[in-house]
């Protein structure tokens, strides 16, 4: 039997949100302008921007190019968008990965589930030597990065891509990605996918689990 493949979106499901490490870095620019946004906003302080990114309006690039922008007119060192998340991200370090992504890799491989990662923009936002440092990318058996390969999800080449180099149908994967816009790009094409909520991310990854027939992980991660 089969057993379908775990394929992960990167920023999000796997790593830490931008909007999650500043709350660490109160009184800097980066903290004023990402604390309670994106998928944190709050009905006091909401986000438009992120708002048109889940309806596919503006792209993540463009989000995050606005924010890079907004992050140096408040006082950050540049306005490109890798300054800022070199800023955020370096150096790479283990606690920038979620425990429970690390967990269901491991379960996922021990069980017999191929595993991938799909990206828009790994290699667009990060260099190779930070890439080499976070283990869970050279733990999973594919990695298909759009920033390299030139097709950025939710536009299906990125998807065939993945189903080629898996080996594996688009009804035998379990896709999670943060984004609305992926998540309808991949169900389009018939891939089995969970919107993994950066607010709850047990119950993202309890769904996920219960998807590829593993046991919950306990304690929640």
């Amino acid at each position: 039997m089969n057993r379908p493949a775990l394929v992960l979106d990167f920023g999000g499901p796997v790593l830490l949100t931008p909007f999650e490490l500043v709350a660490d870095e109160p009184a800097t620019p980066a903290h004023a302008m990402l604390h309670q946004r994106g998928p944190l906003a709050t009905v006091d302080r909401p986000d438009p921007d992120w708002g048109q990114l889940q309806d596919g309006t503006i792209t993540e690039r463009a989000y995050w190019a606005a924010r890079a922008s907004d992050w140096h007119e408040g006082g950050g060192a540049g306005s490109d968008v890798r300054v800022m998340i070199a800023h955020l991200y370096e150096p790479a370090r283990p606690e920038l990965v979620r425990s429970q992504a690390r967990a269901l890799v491991r379960d996922a491989r021990a069980a017999g589930h191929p595993t991938a990662i799909l990206t828009n923009d790994l290699r667009a936002f990060h260099s190779e030597e930070w890439i080499e440092k976070i283990e869970i990318v050279g733990d999973v058996d594919v990695v298909v990065d759009g920033s390299v390969e030139g097709h950025l999800k939710p536009a299906p080449r990125l998807y065939e891509l993945l189903s080629e180099r898996l080996d594996v149908s688009y009804a035998d994967m379990v896709f999670l990605d943060d984004q609305r816009t992926n998540i309808r790009g991949a169900e389009a094409l018939g891939i089995p996918s969970v919107w993994f909520d950066v607010a709850d991310p047990d119950a993202s990854y309890a769904e996920v689990r219960k998807l590829l027939g593993l046991s919950p992980e306990p304690h929640g991660g």
